[in-house]
């Protein structure tokens, strides 16, 4: 493999429809609910809602190795739009966030985990129109 291609992800699927990566024998997230387990590891566990609101700058960076499905950048961006309804006066107002990937998705693969998550259905529309080409960094 020329050190310039960029590999997708090969996904096979367990019996409850949960991404498992051929790469890494792994699974994404646990059979239970992949958005629970993004808002628990790494919301509350990276203390997202409390930093949002102590931060005292106009945007909040935050990045990450490891894309994967999106779920993490979805309960993100929730819970950003969140604390600004919550907090329309404070000062923190754009949050920016960056990501890499060594095994992208397919647009597929990411509709189909989506799935599991509707309430994200708006965010996941925005990033399947938006999803770049693979492209080597």
């Amino acid at each position: 493999m020329n050190t310039n291609e960029i590999s997708q992800a090969k996904l096979s699927w367990n019996e409850q429809d949960i991404p498992i990566s051929e790469h890494f024998g792994d699974v994404y997230y646990s059979n239970q609910s992949g958005l629970e387990e993004s808002r628990y590891v790494f919301l509350a566990g990276n203390q997202l809602p409390n930093r949002f609101f102590s931060h005292s700058a106009k945007q909040y960076v935050i990045a990450e190795t490891g894309f994967g499905t999106g779920l993490n950048f979805m309960a993100v961006c929730q819970l950003f739009i969140q604390f600004r309804q919550q907090a329309p006066n404070n000062q923190l107002q754009l949050l920016h966030y960056i990501s890499f990937e060594k095994y992208p998705l397919s647009i597929a693969d990411l509709l189909r985990v989506h799935q599991c998550s509707p309430e994200l259905a708006t965010f996941s529309k925005q990033i399947c129109q938006q999803w770049p080409q693979s492209l080597p960094g």
